[in-house]
């Protein structure tokens, strides 16, 4: 049977709870882009550090303040690794299918809490699970998607829905109403039509 949702790979990881956690990222991610002035130094290396940060906050302060029983944390540390239910996940900014050497990296107690979570005969046992935040040229998060990461491969990729605004636009603008144009004038370069003939 072809697992295509999260919850189907393991039981902890539902719709709600990928939700919950997608939007503290988001929200975390907002922030930072709203605070970043590129007029006092801001570059895009601080934007990312903040977004990073910001998300981290956001989790770290969920599961200190038990806003939801099963965020729970493994490591503290800048590259955070928390569990939803009994699964470990990280996070980074990048497309879902093109995971970067450090996205695929799995610690040690990142390892052993899989372990501890499923069977050994359990396709999802051996896989990196991530969310992966695709962002706009603004920085500004375009989508959040759930992946389950075997090598290079997302054997699950599946969209957080977040609701968040993906119309299409100029880079870095929102996109605007159509507007009607006049059908172009069709010809051979360089030779003149003549009027009446």
């Amino acid at each position: 049977m072809t697992k295509n949702f999260p919850w189907e790979f393991h039981r902890d990881l539902t719709e709600e709870r990928l939700i919950a956690v997608g939007r503290l990222i988001v929200d975390g991610r907002q922030l930072a882009v709203d605070l970043h002035d590129g007029d006092i130094g801001d570059d895009g290396w601080t934007l990312g550090c903040r977004a990073s940060q910001f998300g981290r906050f956001r989790i770290l302060a969920a599961v200190d303040g038990e806003v939801f029983p099963w965020l729970r944390v493994i490591d503290r540390s800048r590259r955070l690794i928390f569990t939803i239910g009994e699964v470990p996940v990280r996070i980074y900014r990048g497309e879902a299918d093109e995971p970067t050497d450090r996205t695929l990296h799995q610690s040690l107690n990142e390892l052993k809490q899989l372990g501890f979570s499923f069977d050994e005969r359990d396709e999802g046992r051996d896989l990196a699970y991530r969310f992966a935040v695709e962002t706009d040229i603004d920085g500004s998060a375009l989508a959040v998607r759930f992946v389950g990461l075997r090598g290079e491969t997302a054997v699950l990729n599946w969209d957080v829905p977040l609701g968040l605004d993906t119309s299409i636009g100029g880079i870095g603008t929102p996109a605007t109403d159509p507007v009607e144009l006049d059908a172009p004038s069709v010809g051979v370069r360089g030779r003149e039509t003549k009027t009446g003939e």
